[in-house]
């Protein structure tokens, strides 16, 4: 089968481009940015750029229907955010190929981080309270209520805009304009989960600690963790629907080992870096088989280990876990029958840097400019 792969310049693009090579499948991707990691696989057979569908919404869908055309493709695979602009084209691409997505209604309701806390409650599931600002005033109020809030936007990733307030302090910075949600603060331990599911069938599962990551923003070392309650909690919000898809829950667990789901993203995560690169997960991604993931291996970032973590260690002690957390890793670019995705995994960066310029974005910002959905 040739299929195309959307968003390929994300790290779990290029793990789903290695494990559908191995289920015997040719792949071609596409992204925004010119060039990236996983263009350079020899595993991909062809890359593809496409217009910001944020932006060229229509140039986006024609581009990816010209593409299905020419290059005689059999699925077409979104991996990132672009998931909603393939879905709500959704009727249009399917008439070409099979594509692998639910419906734009449902990751719409999954990524609005409020429609998704009332989602998860009507499930009778633990939720935290959850409010849509009405402006100052409404946070205010309800920080005299609840001490600790954190405040974000219904539509955000990566922990962007998003801020733990106290009450007494600042609100500047916060922009009313945009519908921000309070969510109240619950103390724990934060897991995360990467889901697969064929037509309501859950095909593929892993639970994970960001052990490393960005302050305040996305993990680069991912280490797995046999928890059954996560994969129960998934298959409950999930029971009776017929959803096809990748996507990742955001939890914390309390000390009384209950868990509150904080955020769904409906694309692939960097779970996807924890299963053997045997093909089982390509095969999962159409419904055809199970597969379980690698719960002895943690992945990382190497590079991002020793430019972003090594830093900042303060201890002698914090060394000592470093590097034994370092040893044990696999990491997620290097492969030594396909070197090239890592020597080239700062390729993206140049014009990463210039669109951040251009637009007076941050750096993680920038990385999903062009694809973001805000509602």
């Amino acid at each position: 089968m040739r299929v195309l792969l959307t968003g390929a310049r994300g790290i779990p693009a290029l793990a789903a481009v290695r494990q559908l090579q191995r289920a015997g499948n040719e792949v071609l991707v596409c992204d925004t940015f010119p060039t990236h990691a996983t263009r350079h696989s020899r595993e991909v057979e062809r890359s593809f750029q496409v217009p910001a569908p944020r932006f060229e919404e229509e140039a986006f869908i024609q581009r990816l229907l010209s593409l299905i055309e020419e290059h005689r493709v059999d699925a077409l695979v979104p991996t990132g955010e672009e998931i909603l602009y393939v879905a709500r084209h959704g009727e249009r691409l399917r008439e070409r190929c099979l594509v692998v997505a639910d419906s734009f209604e449902q990751l719409v309701a999954l990524h609005d981080k409020g429609v998704f806390n009332q989602r998860v409650a009507a499930r009778g599931l633990p939720a935290p309270g959850t409010w849509q600002l009405e402006g100052p005033g409404h946070l205010e109020m309800l920080l005299r209520e609840h001490p600790r809030l954190i405040v974000k936007p219904a539509f955000t990733r990566f922990g962007q805009k998003t801020r733990v307030i106290q009450a007494g302090a600042s609100l500047a910075g916060l922009d009313f304009q945009r519908t921000l949600l309070a969510q109240q603060f619950i103390e724990g331990t934060e897991l995360c989960t990467s889901s697969l599911f064929w037509e309501g069938a859950l095909l593929a599962h892993v639970c994970y600690q960001p052990r490393y990551r960005f302050p305040g923003g996305p993990g680069y070392y991912y280490e797995p963790l046999g928890h059954a309650g996560t994969r129960e909690w998934v298959l409950r919000f999930f029971e009776g629907t017929r959803f096809t898809g990748s996507l990742g829950f955001d939890f914390i667990e309390t000390a009384s080992g209950e868990l509150f789901a904080l955020e769904c993203n409906p694309r692939m995560t960097s779970g996807f870096l924890l299963f053997p690169e045997d093909g089982r997960l390509g095969r999962a991604m159409f419904g055809q088989g199970i597969a379980e993931p690698d719960l002895d291996t943690p992945a990382m970032l190497g590079l991002v280990m020793l430019t972003t973590a090594l830093p900042r260690i303060r201890s002698w002690r914090e060394l000592r876990e470093w590097w034994r957390a370092f040893g044990v890793a696999r990491d997620a670019l290097w492969r030594r029958e396909d070197l090239k995705p890592f020597w080239y995994q700062l390729a993206a960066f140049p014009h990463l840097f210039q669109l951040a310029r251009r637009h007076g974005l941050a750096m993680g910002e920038a990385t999903t400019h062009y694809t973001e959905w805000n509602g």
